[in-house]
């Protein structure tokens, strides 16, 4: 390989790891927000029940696709 490939191939694992690292930093933003809107002494309160059911059947499914990808690798 030339300098100029892994320079290329480098700047590519940099860009992709730090879209890596945004993914992640959404996903427990989302994640405490959800549980906030399931927590009755917290924003639980002021949403309805059928929001909490939904944002309870979110977290559910993150953790099923979590899951899965451990048991894929």
């Amino acid at each position: 390989m030339t300098t100029d490939e892994l320079k290329t191939m480098r700047d590519h694992i940099i860009y992709l790891g730090t879209q890596l690292e945004n993914e992640r930093h959404q996903s427990g933003q989302k994640t405490v927000l959800l549980k906030r809107m399931l927590d009755p002494e917290d924003l639980g309160h002021a949403v309805s029940t059928e929001v909490r059911k939904l944002a309870y059947q979110i977290l559910i499914n993150d953790t099923h696709k979590e899951r899965d990808s451990w048991q894929t690798k």
